[in-house]
């Protein structure tokens, strides 16, 4: 017995999470914002320490998602215990403090800006330790929390991929009813042309009678040009592919959604130009507006 295939969620290419952590003496706060891509693409904006793991926050997110841009926020701060005021101060400060002071007392320019001056010396002392590579404690830490941001970024996607799913579905439907009924017109179709050809006759040459035979062979050769059969056939099969794939036969299904959008449009295409009929092109007009918005739904999945 063969073992069922797998079923994969429809996923949105736009998203949102939020994730935040603290462990080995930092704090992280990290955003993901994901939006439509022709591909997978990575934008990462935090301290320069994290340049070197790229490559690696990637491949974390690679796991999880195929297709769009995602953008990741980090900040990073450093968890300060409670300590003595002289332990907290770094040992350089003792000697800024002095040159300030004594700057201050060459130049005579007033010393009420201290406080300021220290704050600054420690912002900047920071922002020099914060340009130094991570240890590698604190990478795990950073690659941890990518994993539970990516894990969090696929539950929102896979949450808005359900809302297309039945969207899709829905107009999907209707484009299935515009099928059948195109298909009840154009049965009926060699019908109506042989009696459009006998009213025009008759209206032309009211004097003239129609050979039967002639007029049935030219109903015929007509007939065959005006023959939406095949196509109707093929918007079927296309029809059918499409909601077998939004039921997550396969991981990625954007492309082949995409794919399968161009195919009845072009079946309607032909349908529409070969159909020698106005009840028929309007349905096909109606149809096509709502393939218009499949397409811009389809655009959104992964």
């Amino acid at each position: 017995m063969n073992a069922k295939s797998p079923s994969y969620p429809v996923r949105s290419m736009t998203g949102f999470a939020r994730v935040s952590c603290c462990s080995h003496g930092i704090e992280l706060d990290l955003e993901a914002r994901s939006v439509n891509h022709r591909f997978f693409d990575v934008a990462i904006k935090g301290p320069r320490r994290y340049a070197i793991a790229e490559r690696d926050i990637k491949a974390v997110l690679q796991k999880l998602h195929r297709r769009g841009r995602v953008e990741i926020s980090l900040s990073r701060r450093v968890v300060r215990e409670e300590v003595e005021a002289a332990e907290v101060l770094p040992s350089s400060l003792d000697r800024y403090v002095q040159m300030y002071g004594a700057a201050c007392r060459r130049y005579g320019v007033s010393s009420e800006n201290l406080g300021s001056f220290i704050g600054q010396v420690l912002l900047r002392e920071d922002e020099s330790r914060d340009e130094g590579a991570p240890s590698d404690e604190e990478m795990a830490v950073v690659l941890r929390a990518v994993e539970e941001l990516s894990e969090a970024l696929a539950v929102m996607r896979e949450s808005e991929g359900a809302a297309l799913v039945q969207d899709l579905s829905k107009r999907l439907a209707l484009l299935g009813k515009a099928r059948a009924s195109i298909a009840q017109l154009a049965e009926a179709g060699p019908a109506r042309l042989q009696e459009r050809l006998r009213e025009r006759l008759k209206a032309l040459a009211p004097e003239i009678s129609v050979d039967p035979e002639r007029l049935a062979t030219e109903v015929a050769f007509l007939a065959d040009r005006i023959d939406v059969a095949e196509e109707l056939s093929r918007l079927a099969i296309h029809l059918d592919k499409f909601q077998h794939t939004l039921a997550g036969e396969a991981d990625g299904v954007g492309r082949k959604l995409d794919f399968l959008t161009q195919e009845i449009g072009r079946e309607l295409n032909t349908v529409g130009s070969k159909a020698q009929d106005a009840q028929i092109q309007g349905l096909v007009v109606e149809a096509k507006a709502e393939l218009e918005r499949i397409r811009e739904q389809v655009q959104n999945i992964e």
